[in-house]
């Protein structure tokens, strides 16, 4: 009878010792994911100077409380770019009864060609409620650093260049909070999914 009690004790011993260190665990990861994630795009925005394509700073303000989909490209991308913008384009307008309006931002990460001029031109193909960001390449790399976006520049045979970058679109939330992401080729009904409950944060 005493080591079946032992038994029972000892068991209820190692498994609560088990759920304690699963718990740690999570909590942990927790805490390095808040202190690695993306931090608010407000407080990114202070520290940088940059402009949209009407030659307008690009700051808080420029988001106007609405939740916000974020994605890093170039105007001359033959094909990632302009599909993500179209697409996101049509969703946003196809729901707009279904959800809050909400920004399209296209950062530039190619500013040598992307002047606040050529991204005016360029966005007028797509839907008016996109907001094209350009600036110092520097300025343009800390608002890409919070996101981890990847992009390199490929010189082509022709004296010409072009791209490798992230294709991922950012998710915030109308207070700036990061809220997930959309990948490229992801299926339509998954985003619209996204961006309808991205609206009732």
């Amino acid at each position: 009878m005493l080591n079946a009690t032992k038994k029972k004790l000892l068991i209820t011993t190692i498994i609560t010792s088990f759920i304690l260190v699963l718990v740690g665990t999570f909590l942990f990861a927790e805490h390095l994911s808040r202190q690695s994630g993306p931090k608010r795009i407000s407080d990114i925005l202070d520290k940088i100077s940059l402009k949209d394509q009407n030659g307008m700073p690009f700051n808080i303000k420029s988001l106007n409380r609405k939740p916000s989909l974020l994605f890093f490209g170039f105007t001359h991308c033959p094909e990632i770019c302009p599909t993500t913008i179209s697409e996101l384009s049509e969703i946003v307008k196809d729901l707009k009864n279904k959800i809050h309006p909400t920004n399209i931002i296209f950062v530039t990460l190619d500013p040598e060609r992307d002047t606040e001029k050529h991204l005016k031109d360029y966005v007028q193909y797509f839907n008016s409620n996109i907001i094209a960001v350009t600036g110092e390449i520097k300025e343009i790399k800390k608002l890409a650093k919070n996101w981890n976006v990847y992009f390199e520049k490929i010189n082509t045979s022709d004296d010409d260049y072009t791209l490798n970058h992230t294709a991922t679109v950012f998710m915030l939330d109308q207070h700036g909070n990061f809220k997930g992401t959309i990948a490229w080729g992801e299926n339509e009904n998954s985003v619209t999914q996204k961006i309808i409950n991205l609206s009732k944060n």
